[in-house]
Order: structure tokens, then C-alpha cells, then sequence
């Protein structure tokens, strides 16, 4: 719908213009302007406008002269001085002529003649389905932005993924024939980037996901200190190669089996414990879960990730929950990542029904909590057991 310019077409929008002759009597003005259920009338003279009334020229008259309303003319108590505005006059300039004269209601005049009425509120009114209009419009074309952007990121990613993983394939194949030090070390270089970007695309390919509600979690039975354990040893390398201690405790109250997401789960705590290694130059990552509140079924863990890196100001640990943002702009350009992986945790996180948090202090390290609601295994009784096994 495009933009009103001109007053016509708000004028016929809010109808025709309510006059009275200039020589009728107060009373009838109040009685039309009640039955009409307008605050003001254009008084006119034959065709010609002469003045405008409103109900505070009655009130204000009336009192002032104690006389018989009856017996007053219009003519003698409507406003002095007549403003209109033609019908091809821009909307603006109306409301410009209203707001510079201090009146409320605008008559209308074609060629002299009075075709209609508008009043500030009828502007405003109008103003407001514009602005309603163009923000439609705004918010759509938003919208099939972050569409399409979403499917290019998409395409994009899917494609370059390919070819990465062939790299890192062929790479390892390479690794394992007869080589110097020096080609050992260079493919090492090269299986190691590819890696790197593998997990930057599978971050914006999660980050994608995100952004159009496609990510969803299964729920699969499966051991919590085996599936912990793996994702400790990938990153114990990493973490030894820079120095630095590695540990994980599990308190003794945490339950083997549970219900929920391993491969997102184990996403959440690689990208945190990963992230913590990254920013710790000396000293150790510490990992350790425990139970929290305990259910019938489902029971409440508690995530920790404490190191000793360069910590985190107050008034930046919660930008390091947003998407494509760092705690610090000096420590992001030393580090490698595009700031996607805590986005995507604090993310995943809700959906498992948990909430993520950061405990730091500048130079003192920091401690990344998190919690997460995963169901209990069932656990079958004896003769249920008994019964299966003799079934088959």
C-alpha cells in the first residue's frame, strides 16, 4: 500500500464536512454537534467558509454572556479567523498548518467550497497505518533476508564441507606412508587447519540452525562418564601440548545411564573445556560434574569448566553468550574462531532445559557453569529380566 500524500484521500476516508449556517442559533449548533457527535462545525455563509465553532465557543460564549442560547447567532461566537487547506495539499503540510495555528480540526476546501473535515487525530490515525504499513513491509523483507541468507550459509557450507573432509582423509592416508620429518610436519600442518575449518563449518551450519528453529535434540540411552571421558581424551592432547593439566571429576551421586543428547551434549562441554584451553596459557583446566536435584526420572546435572586463563571483566561475561563475539577484541585476534561456540552452547543448553552462566574475575581465571535435565534410565525389575530372557 503505498504512502497517502494527499489530504483528499484522508478526507474521504473520514467523510464529508459538517457545516452550519451562519445565521443559525447556538442551540441548534449544540443539538447538531450532539446528534452528529462531532466537536466542531465549519459555518458557512451560502458556500463560502466564515468561520469554524466548537463546543469550547458555545461553553465559553454562552457562560460569558448568561444569555439564551437560543437567541445567539453562530455568527457572532464562532472563531475569527478561518484556516483550511486546499485538496491537494501533502498530509505534512496540513498537520503543519494545524500544529503552527494551534487548532485541531482542518477544514478542507476545493476551490473555496468546503468538501470535508480532518482533524489532528484523523492524521495521527493515518500516520500511524503508514508507519504499521511500512514496518509489514520492513519485518517481510527481514524475514526473506534471513531466508535466504540462511540457505546460501546453508549450500555453502554442505558444499565446502566435502572437499574439507577429503582433504583431512587423504591427509591422514598420506601421514601414514614413508615421510621426512619436515612432509610428516607439514601434513600435520594441513590436517590440523582442515580440521579447524571442518569444525568453523559445522558451528555455522549449528549457528544456521539456530537462527530457524531447526535444531532439535534426540534422545538416545547412553553411558554419561563414557561419553565425558571420550570428549577428555580428545582434548588431552591439545592440552598437554600447551602445558597445561587436564582433569575431570565426576561426583560419586552422578548416574552412569541416562536419557538425552550424548552428541550434543559432549558439543556443549567440547566447545566450553575447548575454549578454556584456548585461553589458558599456564596452569590447568578443571572439569567436574555432579548432581544438582534429583527426580522419580530425570535428574539435574551441574557442569563446570574452571581455568586459570585471563578471565573476564564483569561487564563482558555476558558477551561471550553472544553470537560473533569475543570477551575481549585483543584475546580474540591471538585465538582462533569466530566466536560461534558458547552462542551455540548457551543455546543447546536451554533446550536441555538447563541455564549457562560464567563465574571470573580479570587475571584470576574463570569458571564456566551450566546445567542440563536429562531423564533416568528405567530400570527393569527382576522378574521382568527373567521373563525377557526366557522369551527369547
Amino acid at each position: 500500500m503505498p504512502e497517502v500524500t494527499r489530504i483528499e484521500r484522508l478526507v474521504k476516508r473520514v467523510g464529508q464536512v459538517l457545516t452550519i449556517d451562519a445565521s443559525a442559533s447556538v442551540a441548534s449548533a449544540a443539538t447538531s454537534m450532539k446528534a452528529d457527535h462531532v466537536g466542531c462545525l465549519v459555518v458557512v455563509d451560502g458556500r463560502k467558509i466564515v468561520g469554524i465553532l466548537t463546543e469550547r465557543d458555545i461553553v465559553e460564549q454562552v457562560v460569558a454572556a448568561s444569555a439564551d442560547p437560543a437567541a445567539i447567532a453562530v455568527r457572532h461566537i464562532m472563531t475569527e479567523h478561518v484556516i483550511s487547506c486546499p485538496m491537494t495539499a501533502p498530509v505534512k503540510e496540513a498537520q503543519r498548518v494545524m500544529a503552527a495555528h494551534g487548532i485541531r480540526h482542518l477544514p478542507v476546501v476545493d476551490h473555496g467550497v468546503p468538501v470535508g473535515m480532518v482533524s489532528s487525530r484523523d492524521i495521527l490515525a493515518h500516520e500511524l497505518r503508514v508507519a504499521n504499513v511500512k514496518l509489514a513491509a520492513a519485518s517481510k523483507a527481514a524475514q526473506e533476508a534471513v531466508k535466504a541468507k540462511t540457505e546460501l550459509l546453508t549450500n555453502v557450507s554442505h558444499e565446502i564441507r566435502t572437499p574439507m573432509s577429503g582433504i583431512v582423509g587423504m591427509t591422514e592416508q598420506a601421514m601414514d606412508t614413508s615421510l621426512t620429518p619436515k612432509q610428516r610436519g607439514c601434513l600435520g600442518v594441513v590436517r590440523d587447519s582442515a580440521e579447524s575449518l571442518l569444525r568453523m563449518i559445522d558451528d555455522l551450519l549449528d549457528f544456521s540452525g539456530m537462527e530457524t528453529g531447526r535444531v532439535e535434540l534426540r534422545e538416545t540411552e547412553f553411558d554419561l562418564r563414557e561419553s565425558v571421558g571420550a570428549m577428555i581424551g580428545a582434548l588431552r592432547d591439545e592440552a598437554e601440548n600447551k602445558g597445561l593439566g587436564l582433569t575431570c571429576e565426576i561426583a560419586p551421586d552422578v548416574p552412569d545411564r541416562v536419557v538425552g543428547d550424548p552428541e550434543r551434549l559432549s558439543q556443549v562441554l567440547m566447545n566450553i573445556t575447548n575454549n578454556a584451553v584456548a585461553f589458558t596459557d599456564s596452569g590447568d583446566v578443571a572439569v567436574r560434574i555432579e548432581t544438582e536435584e534429583r527426580f522419580e526420572n530425570q535428574v539435574l546435572l551441574h557442569f563446570s569448566v574452571a581455568d586459570t586463563g585471563v578471565g573476564i571483566s564483569p561487564d563482558k561475561q555476558q558477551v561471550i553468550f553472544e553470537a560473533f563475539r569475543h570477551a575481549e577484541d585483543a584475546c580474540a585476534r591471538t585465538r582462533r574462531g569466530m566466536g560461534l561456540g558458547l552462542a551455540i552452547s548457551a543455546h543447546l543448553v536451554e533446550l536441555m532445559q538447563g541455564r549457562i552462566w560464567v563465574e571470573s574475575e580479570p587475571g584470576m581465571g574463570s569458571n564456566v557453569h551450566f546445567t542440563v535435565r536429562l531423564r533416568l534410565q528405567v530400570q527393569q525389575a527382576p522378574d521382568e529380566r527373567v521373563a525377557q530372557h526366557a522369551g527369547e
